[in-house]
């Protein structure tokens, strides 16, 4: 996997981690940005998502679980994070997960791990 950059701003830089098409429908892999462990999804309807890769409820790696609708779920106590805005949906996972923002580019993906997607506009 190459790793490069794209600026968006002065402060936010995104690094290439992977082709969209290294991304199954429904399917979760893990990379690293920065040090950074980061879960992505692409969901059943092709929509991509990066999220902080640890379970909040205990440190396991979500890319290991599994994707359900719009959850990521924990393979090891089955706690369900959005994949929208990083939520805890079940027991036991109570805290979120961070979401950072992705861009497909020439259908190379690009994560910013120095910011997190602002999910207050989600209701």
């Amino acid at each position: 996997m190459s790793r490069s950059s794209i600026g968006r701003n002065e402060e936010q830089v995104a690094t290439r981690v992977c082709a969209e098409s290294e991304l199954e429908l429904g399917e979760a892999i893990k990379v690293m940005v920065d040090g950074v462990a980061v879960a992505l999804v692409k969901d059943s309807a092709g929509r991509c998502f990066a999220l902080g890769d640890m379970c909040s409820h205990a440190d396991i790696s979500l890319s290991d679980g599994f994707v359900e609708g719009d959850d990521l779920e924990c393979w090891a106590h089955g706690g369900r994070f959005e994949l929208a805005t990083g939520r805890a949906r079940t027991l036991p996972a109570s805290e979120p997960v961070p979401v950072y923002p992705l861009t497909i580019v020439e259908g190379d993906v690009y994560v910013d791990v120095t910011t997190q997607v602002d999910v207050s506009t989600y209701a």
